[in-house]
């Protein structure tokens, strides 16, 4: 691997692989899932899945010596961001006991944006 492509491999690798966890997760049916007796836990967990990957994202669209703006770099990541967590709630829908929900998509969101604000 050559210097330019190790780099975006170290920049991308977490990023690809925290998907991939949120993916993982997302392909358990329900039944399969803990039951925590705490209401709209699963909100907070789709809001930490993702502040996770919004500041990987984050971190590898704006790398160290790269020329684009941050406010670029925050717009491009959402935009990531977004189709990714559209992708996975509509996966969910085939899951047995899973279901496809908007406000988790709202959580996954906002969970980014709040993971971006982290980035320094």
């Amino acid at each position: 691997m050559t210097g330019r492509y190790a780099s975006l491999f170290k920049l991308w690798a977490p990023a690809i692989l925290w998907a991939a966890v949120i993916s993982g997760l997302s392909s358990m049916p329900g039944r399969d899932i803990p039951q925590i007796d705490i209401p709209h836990i699963d909100k907070l967990v789709h809001f930490a899945e993702f502040l996770i990957l919004g500041f990987l994202t984050l971190r590898a669209v704006k790398s160290p010596g790269s020329n684009i703006s941050l406010a670029k770099a925050v717009i491009l990541s959402i935009i990531i961001i977004s189709l990714y967590a559209a992708l996975d709630e509509w996966h969910q829908h085939f899951i047995p006991g899973r279901t496809t929900d908007i406000v988790d998509f709202i959580m996954d969101i906002t969970g980014a944006i709040a993971g971006m604000m982290l980035h320094p």
